[in-house]
């Protein structure tokens, strides 16, 4: 019939990729799979390929113009926080031109010990400002790279959202 011929066709199949079982209600991002749940600005989106950025990325979110990006992921270590936190943290240095430490500290997330960084650096012609939290949860880590245009006059805005969706993070997810 007339109806059937102005249906789009169907959009392309996605490579296979290990279930990711998650939910968005509202401004709260879920992972079932990873066991945690967090706050999503309402300006920010889902952005599967920049789930690339990060080796054992579980889900990234962020503008949709990618100017402001969140990524989480989860590792296991036999290291204690602070070792694993400086791993993660000395890859960084490969990611960014420039990299500078602006700080570190003790810190706690979810109930969780964490370690976090704030940092700036030069990637993709832009100048970045960014935060890395590393968590510690029993044999795994789960680390939280966020970052913002350094550059733009909504900087103070998109750090103080990357700030909620931080602080918001809960691991008791089931």
């Amino acid at each position: 019939g007339l109806a059937s011929s102005t249906a789009s066709p169907a959009p392309p199949k996605e490579p296979e990729v290990p279930v990711n079982r998650e939910e968005i209600q509202g401004n709260l991002y879920t992972n079932y799979t990873h066991g945690f749940r967090m706050y999503k600005a309402p300006s920010w989106s889902l952005i599967e390929e920049a789930r690339g950025g990060l080796p054992n990325a579980i889900v990234a979110m962020g503008t949709s113009n990618e100017s402001t990006l969140m990524v989480v992921g989860e590792e296991q270590t036999k290291e204690p926080l602070d070792a694993a936190a400086a791993g993660v943290e000395k890859r960084l240095h490969g990611v960014y031109s420039n990299y500078q430490r602006l700080s570190e500290r003790k810190t706690a997330v979810g109930g969780l010990p964490a370690v976090e960084y704030q940092y700036r650096g030069k990637a993709d012609d832009h100048d970045w400002s960014g935060k890395l939290v590393v968590v510690a949860r029993g044999k795994d880590v789960f680390t939280v790279l966020a970052m913002t245009y350094a550059d733009s006059d909504l900087i103070q805005i998109q750090e103080n959202v990357i700030a909620r969706a931080i602080s918001s993070l809960v691991f008791n997810v089931h």
